[in-house]
């Protein structure tokens, strides 16, 4: 299962990678909101994005992803620096869970498996 990261900090793109790797994902990453969209992404099992980005806002990239018909399903993860101020917001523009930074892995863990409906096969 494919999972696309869509976060600016290499080192939060290097943990997550590693993590979701170990978990038996594959982890597709992109930097800003261009090079999302410019991903070659198919058929991505979630969306794991952070709101703030240097060129655009998770918000409007997530509205950009959804326009397209095969991503309109995919679940997304909106993760976000700035705490519990972003959550309402994040809900409201169609993300299905928030997660603040720095992110708990087991909480991450529990949150994709309740998305997806268990964990890939290893």
């Amino acid at each position: 299962m494919q999972i696309v990261l869509v976060e600016d900090n290499p080192l939060m793109q290097q943990l997550f990678t590693i993590f979701l790797r170990g978990q038996g994902f594959e982890v597709t990453v992109a930097a800003t909101g261009a090079a999302a969209l410019a991903a070659p992404i198919s058929s991505p099992a979630l969306f794991l994005i952070d709101l703030r980005l240097p060129d655009c806002d998770g918000f409007d990239l997530l509205q950009q992803l959804r326009t397209r018909p095969e991503l309109r399903q995919c679940p997304a993860i909106a993760l976000s620096g700035l705490g519990e101020s972003d959550r309402h917001a994040a809900l409201a523009a169609g993300f299905d869970r928030f997660l603040t930074k720095p992110t708990d892995l087991d909480e991450l863990m529990l949150t994709i498996s309740e998305l997806l409906g268990g964990m890939p096969a290893r």
